[in-house]
């Protein structure tokens, strides 16, 4: 037997549908990750070299990595 094939209508349902899966009480679910740096579970986070940093971390190795005289993106060039 040949499987009928999904309408457009049956396929925005059935999105619609897994995404109302994901929501709670009509919120959206909100992921929590690990501060890699101090272990704080955040909800806003800040990605750098693959590691999630929370906002306090991420601020802190900025101002580490400037310092107090040093330019912005120095040394991140090639050539």
């Amino acid at each position: 037997m040949a499987r009928r094939e999904e309408t457009a209508e049956e396929r925005t349902a059935r999105w619609m549908a897994r995404e109302a899966e994901k929501t709670e009480e009509g919120g959206r679910k909100v992921k929590k990750v690990k501060c890699t740096k101090c272990g704080k579970e955040v909800e806003e986070f800040m990605e750098v070299a693959g590691r999630p940093l929370c906002v306090d971390c991420y601020e802190q190795e900025q101002m580490d990595e400037m310092g107090a005289m040093a330019m912005p993106g120095e040394g991140g060039g090639a050539g």
